[in-house]
């Protein structure tokens, strides 16, 4: 569909689509999406619209506003809003952007982490890639296509899920580092693993390699490497006939008092009640 609005572009473009009540319950779901040439001057202020906002900007700058805070978005950045608060976005200067409204049953929990990770407008390293997959979609619509909606979420998972694993283009560390440690933890938590060993691997010191680790992983190296310990144990305990002993020594634990401390603790209750509930 054609804009017929002030100060965009008469050239710009967007579709808007009703999602199933099946895909509204199961899965993520679009329910606008547009190409926009939008012209100097122009301002959008809105209270509220149900849904999130990924806007791609490809050419120019635009400011956002949000209620506790102003912040710029220029060419090769991603901005990312929940809509269902208020905002606005304006340009004196004009800019070209790729956007897409979409909603669904995790898309605030996405939104909240994502923010609280990078901010409402980031810098993908792979820009162009998520900026191909919009346009994947919005060729569906331009074309006429049949919309897939099982598909249609999985694509907006991607796009969300390579937020989730981005590195800033000016990060010191490799993305790989911390995925490396956790692929490492989880093939040797029953060995005798120290803070100073995983960062070392890592080649960071332990208090920087503890920092960058809980940033992206939401707890801290021992923290990960006890809970693969507790969760191998639950494993075993319900599916072998190894002793609570042998188990943890299994689980790389030094004796049985303290992998019994340790799962009390972690799940308020003994190994052995564990063991016992149905």
């Amino acid at each position: 569909m054609k804009v017929r609005e002030a100060l965009i572009s008469p050239d710009s473009e967007y579709y808007i689509y009703t999602p199933s009540l099946t895909a509204k319950k199961l899965f993520f779901s679009l329910t606008q999406i547009g190409l926009y040439q939008y012209e100097p001057g122009y301002r959008l202020k809105r209270r509220s619209l149900d849904s999130f906002l990924f806007m791609l900007i490809l050419e120019g700058n635009c400011s956002i506003r949000l209620e506790r805070q102003a912040i710029t978005a220029s060419q090769g950045s991603l901005v990312f809003l929940d809509c269902y608060a208020p905002h606005q976005y304006e340009s004196t200067t004009g800019w070209k952007a790729l956007w897409i409204h979409f909603d669904g049953p995790l898309a605030r929990d996405y939104y909240t982490y994502l923010i609280g990770k990078w901010g409402n407008v980031m810098t993908p390293s792979d820009f162009q890639t998520i900026t191909y997959e919009v346009e994947q979609i919005l060729k569906t619509f331009q074309t006429g296509s049949a919309v897939c909606e099982s598909r249609l979420s999985m694509e907006i998972t991607n796009i969300l899920n390579r937020l989730v694993d981005m590195v800033p283009k000016d990060s010191p560390v490799p993305g790989h580092t911390v995925r490396d440690c956790i692929s490492y933890i989880n093939e040797h938590f029953s060995e005798s693993l120290t803070l100073k060993d995983l960062s070392e691997k890592a080649c960071l010191s332990p208090f920087y390699f503890t920092r960058i680790f809980a940033k992206e992983v939401g707890m801290t190296p021992y923290q990960y490497l006890l809970s693969t310990r507790i969760s191998t144990a639950k494993f075993l305990l319900k599916s072998t006939s190894f002793s609570v002993k042998e188990i943890g020594y299994r689980c790389g634990f030094s004796s049985e008092s303290s992998f019994c401390s340790a799962f009390k603790k972690w799940e308020n209750k003994t190994p052995g009640k564990y063991r016992s509930e149905v």
